[in-house]
């Protein structure tokens, strides 16, 4: 390992470094650093001077580097690549918003999907870009959502897609990829009187039914399947959000028709009882829209990373 005797002052001689290390030739990376050849040779001495050993086998052609050269060449490359970004985001504080991933969603898929998806994505492009990347995640209902996705103000939609839903984004602007396919399940809680008493197929008794605001677009699904069925329906209660709903069959209130993905280990563990049959589960697609205009960097790559 190469042992620093002062601090170094200028990162040229780093730059320098890196691009005889990449050339492999005197010549050829002092016209690439665009100084003469002596003025060249002066400041990888002076680095070699500042390391305090040597860091170039000057007996081979191609150019080669030392032990020493090569432990210095990997920090020399991360130095430079760090300063580089940091000038760029002091130049260019606009730039911020390069590196931001918005999306505007449902409060159902954000807490059950899209806040796993959107952390995932943006750890790869983190990864990739090299610098931080914030989530920006609005949630709201459908039509306002896509109002932020037509305005500009978010680079993606994650919405709910099915026969019962119109969702007014043409495809002539925008594009989409499927992120999921999911099931809304009847079920309630796993008790030995809710057990016997909750049966789809009695016509006769009411069955205790947790539904939702007709503004969610989960209800909207529900009311197309239920305009279908002869299930013998009473409200008990209407909610603004799955998670009360799932509260409230917990509690023994009544059933509900619940996405899979939100109750599946309970009812693995049969903490939920699945009411009916495959005929009274209701399929959808969870897909994720954006504008057919370039994106963000960051934007950009979250993008080919989902569909890859």
């Amino acid at each position: 390992m190469c042992q620093l005797k002062q601090p170094m002052t200028e990162t040229k001689l780093l730059q320098d470094f890196i691009a005889l290390s990449r050339t492999g030739s005197f010549t050829k990376a002092a016209e690439l650093r665009h100084v003469t050849h002596p003025a060249f040779s002066r400041r990888i001495k002076e680095l070699e001077e500042w390391a305090g050993t040597s860091l170039i086998n000057r007996k081979k052609m191609p150019i080669t580097l030392t032990e020493a050269g090569l432990d210095l060449l990997g920090v020399a490359e991360h130095v430079i690549a760090r300063l580089n970004t940091i000038q760029q985001q002091i130049a260019k504080p606009e730039s911020q918003a390069n590196r931001k991933l918005r999306i505007a969603t449902g409060r159902t898929l954000a807490h059950y999907l899209v806040a796993d998806w959107a952390s995932e994505l943006a750890r790869q492009v983190e990864r990739n870009m090299g610098c931080p990347i914030p989530i920006e995640i609005h949630t709201g209902i459908t039509q306002d959502m896509i109002t932020l996705l037509k305005q500009g103000q978010v680079d993606f939609l994650c919405c709910y897609e099915h026969r019962a839903l119109s969702v007014p984004i043409s495809t002539k602007d925008f594009q989409y990829v499927s992120l999921s396919a999911d099931r809304l399940i009847p079920v309630s809680l796993n008790t030995s009187d809710s057990g016997g008493a909750y049966r789809l197929e009695d016509e006769i008794t009411p069955l205790p039914h947790i539904s939702y605001f007709s503004s969610l677009a989960l209800q909207h699904i529900i009311n197309d399947h239920l305009r279908s069925s002869s299930y013998h329906l009473r409200e008990v209660a209407h909610c603004d959000s799955v998670d009360v709903a799932y509260s409230l069959v917990k509690k023994n209130l009544g059933m509900a028709w619940l996405p899979w993905s939100a109750v599946k280990q309970d009812c693995e563990s049969n903490v939920l009882s699945v009411l009916g049959n495959r005929k009274d589960e209701i399929p959808y697609e969870v897909r994720l829209y954006r504008p057919k205009s370039p994106l963000s960097a960051a934007a950009e790559l979250a993008w080919k990373k989902t569909i890859a």
